[in-house]
C-alpha cells in the first residue's frame, strides 16, 4: 500500500458524510438492526461507522493498514462482550466498504479499501480468549490495586481512598501510589468496562475517585526545588482521557518543574499562545486512540510553525501502541510508553535542548 497524506485528509474530511450514507445502507439492509437497537439505532451506528472513518484515516496516514485492523478487533471483542452479534461488525463493514466506494475518489478510496481488506483477514482469525487480568493479588502493589478497585466498585468510595492513603502511611512512596497503583488500577477497570462487566457510570466512579485521591497525595509530598522548567500536559483534541498526563504532571511537579496541566480535549488552535504565555520548555499531549493521531499531527504542526520559543514535545499513550515509532513521522521529539518513561524522558529531552 502507498498512500499519501493526501488521502488520509480526504478520508478524514469526508467522515461525516460516509458515516451517514453507510449508516442508511446498514439499516436498508438490515431491518432487524432497529429491532434490536431501537429508538437510538441511527445515532449508534452512525457513531460506530464515523470512528472506524477516523481509524482508517490514521492508518493510511502512518501507511499501516495493521493499525486499523488492531483496532476491529478490538471492537469486535467489546462488542461480543454486549452480546452483539458478530455478524453486526461484518455487516457494518460491508455497508462501509460500499459506502467509501460510493464518495471516494482514486488514491483516498483504493488506500482505505486495502486497509478494510486486512481488517477482514484478522477478523477471520479465530477469536482470542478473554482478556485477563494484568494485576497479580500476589504482589503488594497490585494487591492495594485491587483491593481499591473492588472497593469503590461496591460504593465504598472512603474506604476505598483509605486503602492507598494507609499503604501511603505505612511507607509506600507516593510515586509508587500513582504508578504502581493508582494507574495499574485505572488499567483494570479499563479491561473491566471492555469486557462489560462495569458500566460507563461504574467506570466514571473510579476515575473521578482515582482523580480524588492523586490530589490529595500531591499535597503530601514535598516538591524539589524549581529546576527552571515549565511543561504544558494535557490530552490531544479528542481524547477525553487523561488520569495518565495527570499522574505525569503530578511526577513532574513533585521534580520541580512549573506544571500547567490542561486537562483533557485540548483545542490545538490554542495552543502556541499557552507556550507563549507561560514560556514552556515543554509540551506533553496524551493520546488514547489512533484516531486522534491525524490531530495530534496537527497540534504538533500548529505549535512548531507558530510558536517562538524553541519548545519540546512528546507524546504517550495507547494511540502509538500499534506503531511506537510514529512520532517521528509527525514531528514530535519523543515518545514514551509509560508514566515513568514519560518522566525520565522529559527530563532528558529538556536538559538535551
Amino acid at each position: 500500500m502507498n498512500a499519501q497524506p493526501s488521502a488520509a485528509t480526504l478520508v478524514e474530511q469526508s467522515a461525516t458524510e460516509i458515516a451517514r450514507a453507510a449508516c442508511d445502507r446498514l439499516l436498508a439492509n438490515d431491518t432487524s438492526i432497529c429491532e434490536r437497537f431501537g429508538a437510538e439505532a441511527e445515532k449508534l451506528w452512525t457513531d460506530h461507522l464515523n470512528q472506524r472513518i477516523l481509524e482508517l484515516s490514521a492508518a493510511i496516514a502512518a501507511d499501516d493498514p495493521a493499525m486499523f485492523a488492531s483496532r476491529l478487533t478490538w471492537s469486535r471483542a467489546a462488542m461480543q462482550a454486549r452480546n452483539i452479534t458478530p455478524q453486526d461488525l461484518h455487516t457494518s463493514l460491508n455497508s462501509l466498504q460500499a459506502a467509501i466506494d460510493e464518495h471516494l475518489q482514486a488514491d483516498a478510496r483504493d488506500a482505505a479499501l486495502a486497509c478494510i481488506e486486512q481488517a477482514r483477514v484478522e477478523l477471520s482469525k479465530p477469536t482470542k480468549g478473554k482478556l485477563a487480568s494484568q494485576l497479580d493479588a500476589g504482589l503488594l502493589q497490585d494487591r492495594l490495586a485491587l483491593q481499591y478497585v473492588q472497593a469503590v466498585l461496591a460504593g465504598n468510595v472512603f474506604p476505598g481512598m483509605q486503602v492507598v492513603l494507609d499503604a501511603v502511611a505505612r511507607g509506600l512512596p507516593i510515586e509508587d501510589a500513582y504508578l504502581d497503583v493508582l494507574l495499574p488500577a485505572q488499567q483494570e477497570v479499563g479491561r473491566l468496562w471492555h469486557l462489560n462487566e462495569i458500566s460507563i457510570c461504574e467506570e466514571h466512579l473510579v476515575s473521578y475517585t482515582t482523580q480524588r485521591v492523586m490530589a490529595l497525595l500531591s499535597t503530601r509530598l514535598p516538591r524539589k526545588p524549581d529546576n527552571g522548567q515549565t511543561v504544558i500536559a494535557g490530552s490531544v483534541a479528542g481524547n477525553a482521557h487523561d488520569i495518565g498526563i495527570r499522574a505525569i504532571s503530578y511526577l513532574l511537579e513533585f521534580e520541580g518543574w512549573q506544571t500547567i496541566y490542561l486537562g483533557s480535549d485540548m483545542p490545538r488552535k490554542e495552543l502556541p499562545a499557552i507556550v507563549e504565555t507561560y514560556e514552556a520548555d515543554l509540551v506533553m499531549l496524551s493520546v488514547a486512540l489512533s484516531s486522534q493521531l491525524p490531530a495530534t499531527e496537527r497540534a504538533i504542526q500548529e505549535i512548531k510553525s507558530t510558536s517562538t520559543r524553541d519548545v519540546k514535545i512528546l507524546i504517550g499513550g495507547n494511540g502509538l501502541s500499534q506503531k511506537p515509532d510514529y512520532w517521528r513521522q509527525i514531528g514530535a521529539d519523543g515518545h514514551a510508553t509509560n508514566a515513568r518513561d514519560a518522566v525520565r524522558l522529559a527530563n532528558q529531552v529538556v536538559s538535551n535542548s
